[in-house]
């Protein structure tokens, strides 16, 4: 969250590394906005995953929305643990 970020930011300074990662369900112009309002206001140190097409392409054809939660639940996961 951005609070939580922002009090990381406060504790501990530049150690502190944000990650944000844009699963493609985004409102326009979104990630851009963080980005900027989080690292220019906010002085977080936050990058952004561009992960909206692995998100996209899992999601295809999927219309339950238990199996939509489950799978993007599993994606996040799987990114925060390559980055």
């Amino acid at each position: 969250s951005t609070v939580a970020a922002v009090l990381m930011t406060k504790a501990i300074g530049d150690r502190f590394h944000a990650v944000m990662v844009d699963n493609g369900c985004l409102r326009k112009d979104e990630a851009v906005n963080v980005l900027k309002r989080m690292r220019d206001d906010c002085k977080v140190n936050l990058r952004c995953v561009d992960a909206a097409d692995r998100f996209l392409d899992l999601l295809k054809g999927v219309t339950d929305p238990e199996k939509k939660r489950k799978i993007i639940g599993g994606t996040f996961i799987d990114i925060f643990q390559e980055e």
